[in-house]
């Protein structure tokens, strides 16, 4: 028998940053995925990644099951999401491996106890929450639900460039840095749950504009400012960054040309430096199962 979860991806995040003294984010999920397939196996087992392995072990561990029974337990993954560019992809292969694995021993996690749990292997992001939040990556804790927004989508601009979450977290007076755009990010968290009140995307696109230009003194994204002005000239609503990834995310409802916004984008050939320009619907987050999804629709 087989079991299965299948998880979301983001484009970057709305809003990353200090606030009260600790970082939080609110991610947003995009119909991209990743879908992992667990079946019980005697023999010619896939181990799959270390990290979703990992996960596998850390809920036999949660319910108090012999992690050596896990050992037969063969782990596929089927993903459409890029690694390495701030899409939440090792969150989306954890968070369903982890569901999967609840299938399989027949239990059930919040999709915030999911974040906790998956937040003990690595930072993880809020795409697990089925309600846009303020969220913490380094203990999965959701502080505030603050709403989802419809009928949205994102055009991603996708440069080879690849990054390393931990390695941005790592570097040297990262939070002392992250501290200068306190007040910036206080402001741009504030926008951000106000738009989503009032299902505003303007309002929720300047609150992503400001936080991704406060980014600029952690990891600059090339081109930024030429593309904000595009966006604005089209009359697209604001965009966002990956704040520890290289993607780049322009947001419009589900009534603009997005392919008249692409063709302008590349005819200041900003397709140079970002290679993939594509467009995704914005969706509610969390962990689905496969009887809910049409699995042919999603890959």
């Amino acid at each position: 028998m087989k079991y299965y979860g299948i998880c979301p991806a983001s484009c970057g995040e709305f809003v990353q940053g200090i606030r009260d003294k600790e970082e939080y984010l609110s991610s947003y999920a995009i119909d991209m995925y990743s879908i992992v397939t667990l079946e019980e196996k005697l023999n010619n087992i896939s181990l799959g990644p270390s990290k979703s392995r990992k996960a596998i072990e850390e809920v036999f561990k949660k319910f108090r099951l012999p992690v050596k029974d896990s050992k037969n337990i063969s782990l596929n993954i089927d993903s459409q999401i890029p690694v390495g560019k701030g899409m939440a992809s090792s969150t989306a292969d954890i968070g369903a491996t982890i569901f999967a694995t609840l299938d399989l021993i027949n239990k059930n996690l919040t999709g915030e106890e999911i974040s906790k749990l998956a937040s003990t292997i690595e930072p993880t992001d809020s795409t697990y929450i089925e309600e846009n939040c303020i969220f913490n990556p380094l203990n999965g804790e959701v502080i505030k639900y603050i709403g989802n927004i419809k009928n949205s989508k994102v055009i991603i601009l996708e440069p080879n460039k690849t990054l390393d979450t931990m390695k941005i977290r790592n570097t040297p007076n990262y939070k002392d840095i992250k501290l200068q755009n306190k007040e910036i990010i206080k402001e741009s968290f504030y926008l951000l749950e106000e738009g989503i009140r009032k299902n505003d995307l303007s309002i929720i696109g300047k609150a992503c504009t400001m936080s991704g230009l406060a980014n600029e003194n952690i990891d600059k994204k090339e081109g930024l400012k030429e593309i904000i002005e595009i966006s604005q000239n089209y009359g697209a609503y604001g965009v966002n960054i990956a704040h520890s990834g290289t993607v780049v995310g322009i947001l419009i409802d589900e009534h603009m040309d997005d392919k008249k916004l692409i063709e302008k984008l590349k005819s200041y050939k900003l397709d140079k430096v970002y290679n993939k320009i594509y467009t995704h619907n914005i969706i509610d987050g969390g962990i689905r199962r496969k009887l809910e999804w049409n699995t042919s629709k999603i890959l």
